[in-house]
């Protein structure tokens, strides 16, 4: 993953026509600090440990501008609806989700994100703890246009966490069973086939302690796979079969083998955020009976147990639990399904709308909606992309 914004109009993802597609801009601020700043960032640098280094304050802006919408009624909603597998009585409707900035390890918000306009809720998904914002704009079907702003800033740091392998194998049955039990089981994109379990004991055969079996899945993802933009599909065994993929597949096959060996794991979702070069971007993180949750991206040389303090975390977990999703949404239809959200991004037609905006920092924004006809053009981004102009399809982040 990771939420922006995820639009839902009768299409919640691509649905419904449920169509989920990121259409946000995202501006990044670039300044010397003033004095009340470098007095912030040295007191960051005192509290903080030997672990955390070149503290960095960051001040950042998403902007979602969607206009000309136009609500399709009578047959052409009809043939729009049937076209996406859903009843020919479902009115366009249009839903927006937003993840909240979060504070985690190595990113601490400074002062709550400043939205416009204000959502009309905000939950907890029950997985994972993302707090997410939540418009619902159905019945505004005379609406022509939606800009939605969110400000915000925040202290991050380079975490490299000092790792004591044999403490951690020492402590291994003390790791909470409820971490356990959901951080090492299979689920949709992480389905743990045979021939990836064979694949994992015969790589750990002869390694004992659970930190450097990590390693040795970091190192084998990284000389497996080929980095390609977009992939052929989503998930491990798309991975697998390739030896190709993105950011995401690096993740969701490194999180799978992790959780074979008995390594709680899972995905963390963000952005690249530097001034000239923002893309999305997702990793993973491993979980130590010392030491916590500690990051892995397996798309970095130097990722193994490695967080630079250039992201922007945005939301952890896959397969998010989304509240107000429509029951006909599915994954051949839209990015919802079972009222779960992934983190790739589909489009399937609904209302008719335009939209402009500039990616000097992209957020993964999924748009999705139900009797809407989007007018899309331009290309995916990469993960690692800098300074898209154009709109885009990007995977399911939040923030």
């Amino acid at each position: 993953m990771k939420l922006f914004h995820k639009f839902a109009m009768s299409l919640l993802g691509g649905m419904g026509l449920l169509l989920l597609m990121s259409v946000t801009s995202c501006s990044h601020s670039r300044m010397k600090p003033i004095p009340e700043e470098q007095l912030l960032l040295e007191q960051f640098r005192q509290k903080a440990g030997s672990e955390f280094t070149q503290v960095r304050l960051v001040s950042g802006e998403f902007t979602l501008e969607v206009t000309d919408i136009q609500a399709l009624d009578q047959d052409s909603l009809i043939t729009d609806n049937r076209r996406s597998g859903i009843p020919d009585s479902t009115l366009p409707s249009l839903h927006i989700w937003s993840a909240d900035l979060a504070e985690y390890p190595t990113q601490f918000p400074l002062h709550a994100t400043r939205i416009q306009p204000e959502s009309d809720s905000v939950f907890f998904d029950i997985e994972y703890g993302n707090r997410i914002l939540y418009w619902n704009l159905s019945p505004s079907r005379n609406i022509d246009s939606i800009r939605i702003t969110r400000s915000f800033q925040y202290v991050t740091f380079d975490y490299r966490p000092d790792i004591d392998p044999l403490a951690e194998h020492q402590n291994w049955h003390s790791i909470p069973p409820e971490i356990i039990e959901q951080y090492t089981r299979p689920e949709l994109f992480l389905e743990q086939d045979a021939a990836l379990v064979d694949t994992v004991f015969a790589l750990l055969q002869e390694i004992p302690d659970p930190v450097s079996q990590a390693r040795r899945l970091y190192d084998w993802v990284q000389s497996s796979l080929t980095y390609i933009y977009p992939p052929e599909a989503r998930g491990v065994r798309n991975a697998l079969s390739t030896r190709a993929g993105d950011c995401g597949q690096y993740s969701a096959l490194f999180i799978t083998m992790a959780r074979i060996a008995g390594i709680p794991a899972r995905q963390q979702s963000g952005f690249n955020f530097y001034a000239g070069n923002t893309g999305a971007h997702v990793w993973s993180e491993i979980y130590l009976p010392v030491k916590g949750w500690v990051p892995v991206d397996a798309t970095r040389e130097d990722g193994f147990l490695h967080l630079d303090n250039g992201r922007l975390i945005t939301s952890q977990g896959l397969n998010i639990p989304l509240e107000n999703a429509p029951e006909w949404a599915t994954f051949n239809n839209s990015e919802v399904q079972n009222g779960k959200t992934d983190f790739h991004a589909n489009v399937h037609p609904g209302f008719q709308w335009g939209y402009s905006l500039v990616f000097h920092q992209k957020s993964r924004d999924p748009l999705c909606g139900v009797g809407l006809r989007p007018n899309l053009s331009g290309a995916a981004p990469n993960c690692d992309q800098t300074g898209i102009e154009t709109p885009s399809l990007t995977p399911f982040i939040t923030i």
